[in-house]
């Protein structure tokens, strides 16, 4: 631990398959810096890419986007076969057992006064490493899906399990987690969605996009499908609007949509490093159905429509989304012209009351709120596994779900 005069160590341990879960890292980081600044020293490591590993695991996020894009059948059959407490105890075995060295590495080298998780991957070896060693360093972690959560997730070591939704707490209330041990905080976005700093009319002015225009927001990546069909099919929607993509690092995407005139106004990036600004401008989402992408959206509050999901994994997105009135899965652009033309009629309030549904499921605050959480922890010096007195934070966050 950290003396008192001293900054406070935080090691945020991530995977990199898909973008969610490294997004969720860097968020609760940036929150430690703006909350704690200069007290506050942080580490992002992904313990399987950045240390040697068996190439089993290696590949597990290596491979993921080719697994997802071109294998999306058996990727659904060995997530659901996975997620069970008998399959998922003898995963958890092998997992302590292979990566136990990695996290000695990281543990020795940071010497952390906390320890954030934010893929499953790693709560069975860093709960079995702390515990066969006898270390006091506090454990949380943070769930990276809206609704249905595998089962990897709810390994019992860590001290705190910071959730999305009333759904996934009932799951971890199921796989016997304590319930002194849940909070509903969201899953950890950009802290700037806590505090948008200007008017949606002029941030597009600012973005150079027309003031009072709809605005649509394609937010992509390569594993989205249907983006360019969905904006050939706009071409004949009557009413006025304007379109952003972020094609998420996908080159085709991004030439395609670049190499075209459109018939409406569209502005295109390859990569977006503000995407608080660009949701902050936008009245729609369009995206894929990921837990990251769809928090985001919320924290916004905009509508969102959902064009693709991942089999299995984002199912539950999918119906969180849905179900709670904050947007609509399409099947195809047919239905996604649809939607967006009874959306946009001027008007119509249909949007207005989605948008507010949407806002109303948000946590624009979630990174502040493990932030605080963290930094509180690591003054305290308790025990791995000792329950704490609910703090403000905690109270903040039951509020919010009642």
């Amino acid at each position: 631990m950290s003396s008192s005069n001293q900054p406070r160590r935080f090691l945020i341990l991530t995977g990199d398959a898909g973008f969610g879960h490294r997004s969720a890292a860097q968020s609760v980081s940036n929150a430690l810096k703006e909350l704690y600044g200069e007290n506050a020293v942080t580490s992002i490591v992904d313990p399987v890419i950045e240390r040697p590993s068996p190439s089993v695991l290696r590949r597990s996020q290596t491979d993921y986007d080719k697994n997802v894009l071109n294998n999306q059948d058996f990727y659904r059959f060995t997530y659901e076969i996975s997620d069970s407490r008998t399959a998922s105890t003898m995963v958890e075995g092998a997992l302590a057992m292979l990566l136990h060295k990695n996290m000695q590495e990281v543990i020795q080298e940071f010497q952390p006064d906390a320890v954030l998780s934010t893929h499953h991957m790693f709560n069975p070896p860093l709960g079995t490493y702390l515990y066969t060693h006898r270390l006091d360093t506090p454990f949380y972690t943070v769930v990276t899906d809206l609704a249905d959560v595998h089962a990897l997730w709810f390994h019992p070591s860590p001290d705190h399990f910071f959730v999305a939704t009333d759904s996934v707490r009932a799951q971890a209330l199921t796989a016997e987690i304590p319930a002194e041990k849940i909070s509903i905080s969201g899953i950890p976005v950009d802290p700037r969605f806590a505090h948008p700093s200007k008017e949606r009319t002029l941030r597009r002015c600012v973005m150079g996009l027309e003031p009072d225009l709809p605005t649509l927001l394609f937010v992509g990546s390569k594993r989205v499908n249907g983006i360019l069909e969905a904006l050939e099919a706009l071409e004949n929607c009557p009413h006025p609007f304007q379109v952003l993509v972020a094609s998420g690092g996908d080159e085709t995407l991004y030439q395609s949509v670049t190499s075209r005139n459109w018939k409406f106004p569209l502005h295109c990036e390859k990569y977006v490093s503000d995407i608080p600004d660009w949701m902050n401008c936008a009245d729609v989402l369009i995206t894929k159905a990921g837990g990251l992408i769809v928090s985001e959206g919320l924290a916004a509050g905009l509508p969102i429509l959902l064009i693709d999901n991942l089999p299995g994994q984002e199912d539950g997105n999918v119906r969180y989304v849905t179900e709670n009135g904050a947007g609509l899965r399409v099947e195809n652009e047919i239905e996604l012209l649809a939607v967006l033309k009874a959306w946009l009629l001027p008007g119509n309030p249909a949007l207005a009351e989605v948008a507010a549904r949407s806002r109303a499921l948000g946590h624009p605050r979630a990174a502040l709120d493990v932030a605080e959480a963290l930094w509180q922890i690591s003054a305290q010096g308790i025990p791995h596994h000792v329950v704490l007195p609910q703090p403000n934070w905690l109270a903040r966050a039951h509020e919010r779900a009642d």
